[in-house]
């Protein structure tokens, strides 16, 4: 068995699964911690689905997904300002020995080593499941670990399309789990870094493995529907994976999947509706979090956007973007702005216990849009009632606004332009648009103290942590650090 990352495993390895499937049981039903061993935190149904929740609650690192691995898209990306607390990271001068860049590479493969510990640990107590379980439990797992791994690869390597085959170094692919912090120093265990065509290779194996035994929504949102994976969820992200890819038809073809289920929904007229409440008819999926959890510490990404909190963040930029464009009556504008004296917030991440939104329906309708919009051989009609559906969900009702037509279009790039700056516009600060800069070969706009950064920069991406780089000579850096 191999593993990507040591430091600090030590004390992760049993702990991961133990606690975690001990933390959802009844406190006077648990057994000391020193008495928990691996085989009894699987001994039965009950503490194998306590060990799969804890697998979720390794999505809540503060430095990943818990927000942090969004913000770090944003606050490069032109649309925020220069936040002073990322030092270096949004001014693009970071260095191997990075702190932010080292605990992102950390809490992301923690959370693959959480997902892979709980498969290996599966497997090796068959029985105390029923089968459909079991394979609910590993789809989940490939689910969290593809998702891990989008965030990761577009974090550390270049886009798919930097190189014509994508060959240059992507990530780690982590598969397995160490069972000690022997095995995990061994020499034989140190991997390097797969090829980014590779990375993406899994992600897909990953998904449409998950996807047949991932429950299918239906009912009202619940965290089992919301905060955990399901059908819905691996198709639309299976449908990133493949737009970032470049794979158009088959974007296309499973955003389509997810669309004709008719299992989600804007929610209409609101486009701040599923940052407060959480569990709507537009949430696919999110990381659940509670006022106990990260949105109580300073980590959390509320805590940085929000002008009452810590501030970090303001989105000036943003706010400055052409009302002829972004227009003055969007909702998104009226009901997501906070303007404090010459400063203005976001009001996406407000909820003292706020989730961290991972996948909603409107990316999946501007998916689909963007990829028909790119395989047809002239301005798509089923692209812009795609378009229209978002757009005009933010927009009143009146001729001012009217939706968009074939004629709104000269050219097949002005509808796919229009489509990325919905994208911009709807799906802001959800971590999206400075990859969407960069799968476009588009430069990084100047901003505030920061010049314009050209797409093929090397700085443009994180080093690779220094430590681990020389604890696994395999470990190559990337250019430029």
């Amino acid at each position: 068995m191999k593993f990507s990352q040591s430091r600090g495993l030590a004390k992760w390895l049993l702990s991961a699964s133990l606690l975690t499937a001990a933390s959802a049981c009844n406190v006077v039903d648990q057994d000391p911690y020193v008495n928990i061993t691996v085989d009894g935190a699987f001994s039965s149904a009950a503490r194998i689905n306590s060990a799969m929740i804890g697998v979720y609650n390794d999505l809540q690192n503060a430095e990943f997904l818990g927000g942090r691995a969004l913000i770090y898209s944003d606050i490069r990306s032109g649309d925020t300002d220069v936040p002073s607390y990322f030092t270096n990271v949004p001014r693009f001068q970071m260095q191997s020995t990075d702190g932010f860049a080292s605990n992102a590479w950390i809490g992301g493969y923690r959370t693959i080593f959480g997902a892979n510990t709980f498969l290996q640990n599966l497997a090796a107590n068959p029985g105390k499941v029923t089968a459909a379980q079991e394979k609910q439990y590993i789809a989940e797992c490939k689910f969290i670990r593809a998702l891990t791994m989008w965030h990761l690869v577009n974090l550390f390597a270049q886009p798919y399309n930097f190189t014509a085959d994508a060959s240059h170094p992507g990530i780690v692919i982590q598969l397995t789990a160490p069972t000690n912090s022997v095995e995990a120093f061994d020499i034989p265990s140190r991997l390097g870094r797969s090829s980014v065509a590779a990375v993406y290779a899994q992600m897909e194996k990953d998904l449409r493995e998950a996807i047949t035994d991932l429950p299918v929504v239906s009912g009202t949102r619940t965290i089992n529907n919301v905060g955990r994976a399901t059908r819905g969820a691996a198709q639309a992200l299976l449908a990133r994976v493949f737009l970032y890819k470049g794979d158009y038809t088959q974007a296309a073809s499973f955003a389509g999947q997810v669309i004709s289920a008719n299992t989600y929904a804007l929610n209409a007229n609101d486009p701040r509706l599923a940052f407060y409440t959480f569990t709507t008819n537009e949430s696919i999926f999110s990381v659940a979090m509670n006022a106990n959890d990260n949105p109580n510490t300073n980590n959390a990404i509320g805590q940085h956007y929000g002008p009452d909190r810590r501030a970090d963040i303001t989105i000036n930029p943003f706010a400055s973007i052409d009302t002829t464009q972004f227009r003055s009556k969007d909702r998104r504008r009226t009901t997501l702005f906070d303007v404090r004296g010459a400063n203005t917030f976001t009001a996406k991440f407000y909820a003292v216990d706020n989730w961290v939104p991972i996948i909603r329906y409107p990316e999946v309708l501007l998916t689909r849009a963007e990829a028909l919009a790119q395989t047809s051989t002239g301005v798509s009609s089923d692209a812009i009632a795609l378009l229209n559906t978002v757009r005009q969900r933010s927009l009143p009702n009146v001729p001012a606004y009217a939706p968009y037509t074939t004629a709104s279009f000269a050219s097949k790039q002005a509808l796919i332009d229009a489509i990325l700056f919905e994208r911009r516009l709807e799906l802001a600060f959800e971590g999206f648009r400075y990859y969407d800069l960069l799968r476009y070969k588009r430069d990084i706009p100047a901003h505030g103290t920061v010049p314009r950064i050209a797409y093929n920069d090397t700085r443009v991406i994180f080093p690779i942590p220094y430590t681990d780089t020389q604890l696994n000579p395999l470990l190559t850096q990337n250019p430029g650090y």
